[in-house]
């Protein structure tokens, strides 16, 4: 301890004259410590007093740089919502605006549809009317076809029957005539053979007269040249012509009597000369003026009488005996012209199927034509016809047009043939009643592809 003390006690250095000891030097240096950490604790404390107040200055400012970035942020986001509400009012009124006026479009496209409207219901009661008037015209023309149809079917009727009496008529006429003509010529067969008979009698009466008288004179006078005795041919033709000369009164009279049978080749003879004994007996009937008249009559008016004759008796082929070559017969019986007919006509209208072949009443009538065939149609498809018509079903049918027309199907349901058009119902059916009628009693063929 007193080393320490006398250590502090020791001078450590001088200073003009006075000693400094250590512990003068220690308090020195305590004191400088003690200045120096003053001044430092001073120089932070002012330090931090200057940081705190810049740091407040710089809170300030900062809080006011805050406060206005706060007031521009509330001015902006005022600006934006002004702007934000001016946009939605521009919008709106933008939208009202276009609300308007797709309204007035609106309005004005309903205007348009309702003048459209207008105009086609206009347009469409025009049409309704032209319509009415067009059915209203159709309508009177049909009635007016249909009575025109009618008073030309009843005519065509009536003039079918005048026909088919005329036809009658003369048929009768014909047959009277042809009768009278077999019997005119069997009546002078029989009176030619009863006159050469007679003649053939009368010759060999002369010729054995003239052989006795010959004998007896020989008898006689033996002392004459007996007589030469001629041939038996040329006696007979001597004595054949020797009555006929002087005799002709006794002839006459043997022939009267006669009644004599023809033979078979007579009767054939007169059979042939039928039609030339019929045309000679109704040219001697003529009254004497008609055969002046037809003298006088210059060529033309003759040739013209000849084609109008030829013209009228033409419909009456059909009623006529059927005897040609071009007849085929569908049965055994001969042909009936009376019961219809099937005829095979050419089409040339069709190259690839010109034959067809047609159902014809009495009269000429076409009451049913087939289809086009590629050959002739043979007599197992005009059968087959009549047995599909007399099997099949046959129905009247209306057309749009008003008319009607039969429709002729077979039993499978497939149609096999349709009809004219008639305005008259019953005129369809009297057609559909002909063809079942003629169809099965048409017993032959015509085919008028082949020339006679």
């Amino acid at each position: 301890m007193n080393d320490f003390a006398h250590t502090m006690e020791t001078p450590m250095f001088s200073i003009n004259g006075t000693d400094f000891p250590l512990y003068a030097l220690i308090i020195v240096a305590v004191a400088l410590i003690a200045i120096i950490i003053g001044s430092a604790i001073a120089a932070t404390a002012a330090h931090k007093k200057k940081q705190a107040a810049m740091e407040a200055d710089e809170s300030a400012k900062q809080a006011e740089e805050e406060a206005a970035k706060a007031a521009q942020e509330e001015a902006a986001r005022k600006a934006a919502e002004e702007e934000a509400a001016r946009k939605a009012a521009a919008e709106k009124a933008a939208q009202e605006e276009a609300a308007r006026k797709a309204a007035a479009e609106k309005a004005a496209q309903e205007e348009a549809a309702r003048k459209a409207a207008a105009e086609k219901a206009a347009q469409e009661e025009a049409a309704r009317k032209a319509a009415a008037e067009k059915a209203a015209q159709e309508e009177a023309a049909r009635k007016a076809a249909e009575e025109e149809a009618a008073r030309k079917a009843a005519e065509e009727e009536a003039a079918r029957k005048a026909a088919e009496e005329e036809a009658a008529r003369k048929a009768a006429e014909e047959e009277a005539a042809r009768k009278a003509a077999e019997e005119e010529a069997a009546r002078k067969a029989a009176e030619e053979e009863a006159a050469r008979k007679a003649a053939e009698e009368e010759a060999a009466r002369v010729a054995a007269e003239e052989a006795a008288k010959a004998e007896v004179a020989a008898t006689q006078t033996p002392a004459k040249k007996p007589a030469t005795r001629k041939p038996a041919s040329a006696s007979k033709k001597e004595t054949t012509a020797t009555p006929v000369e002087n005799k002709e009164e006794p002839t006459v009279k043997t022939e009267k009597k006669a009644t004599t049978k023809k033979p078979a080749s007579t009767a054939k003879k007169a059979e042939e000369k039928k039609p030339a004994a019929a045309a000679k007996k109704a040219e001697e009937k003529k009254p004497a003026t008609a055969k002046k008249a037809e003298e006088k009559k210059p060529a033309s008016a003759v040739k013209k009488a000849e084609e109008k004759k030829a013209a009228k008796a033409a419909p009456q082929k059909e009623e006529a005996p059927v005897a040609a070559n071009n007849i085929i017969l569908l049965g055994d019986e001969p042909a009936k012209p009376a019961g219809g007919r099937y005829v095979i006509i050419l089409d040339e209208s069709n190259p690839i199927k010109p034959y067809k072949f047609q159902l014809k009443a009495n009269n000429g009538q076409v009451l049913y034509e087939s289809e086009g065939y590629k050959v002739k149609p043979k007599k197992a498809s005009i059968n087959a016809f009549k047995k599909a018509v007399e099997q099949g079903t046959i129905i009247i049918d209306k057309e749009k047009n008003g008319t009607f027309r039969y429709k002729l199907y077979k039993t499978d349901g497939s149609l096999l043939g349709v009809g004219e058009s008639y305005s008259v119902k019953a005129r369809a059916e009297s057609s559909a009643e002909s063809v079942k009628s003629f169809a099965a009693s048409a017993n032959f063929i015509e085919d008028l592809t082949v020339s006679e």
